[in-house]
């Protein structure tokens, strides 16, 4: 009776569709974490860029570049930032003479979702660069 119960097929189908829609689960959540990915490293990209558009516009870190910095941490979401230029005018103002490089770095830590209690952290970073539009005297 053994013999029989182990040369059996009845459950074969059963185990096969439970495994296939196992592994249909899994690439749905791995497609779904490559979109956010996606999504978050597109606004990133945004935020960046206009952060930079104001730094370099005005030729310094200050004033319009803080205030768009804390809008954009506002209405997005909290995000670490590097800025600074190859050589400042007035380091005290951080002031960027016109031509120099300026650049701007934003990074955010988020996790893989959908693994359950196991969290994998990953980094997204975006680095932008331009030149100062601004001459001092």
């Amino acid at each position: 009776m053994l013999k029989k119960i182990i040369k059996s097929k009845n459950g074969e189908g059963y185990v096969d569709m439970c495994v296939g829609v196992i592994v249909f689960v899994m690439i749905l959540v791995i497609a779904i974490n490559i979109f956010s990915f996606i999504t978050l490293r597109i606004e990133m990209d945004r935020i960046a860029d206009e952060l930079l558009e104001a730094a370099t516009y005005n030729g310094c870190f200050s004033g319009e570049f803080y205030r768009r910095d804390n809008d954009f941490t506002m209405d997005y979401f909290y995000y670490d930032i590097n800025y600074g230029a190859d050589e400042y005018f007035n380091s005290a103002y951080k002031r960027v003479q016109l031509g120099h490089v300026m650049w701007v770095e934003i990074s955010v830590t988020t996790d893989i979702k959908g693994l359950g209690v196991f969290k994998i952290p990953v980094t997204l970073t975006v680095k932008r660069s331009g030149l100062s539009q601004r001459y001092w005297k």
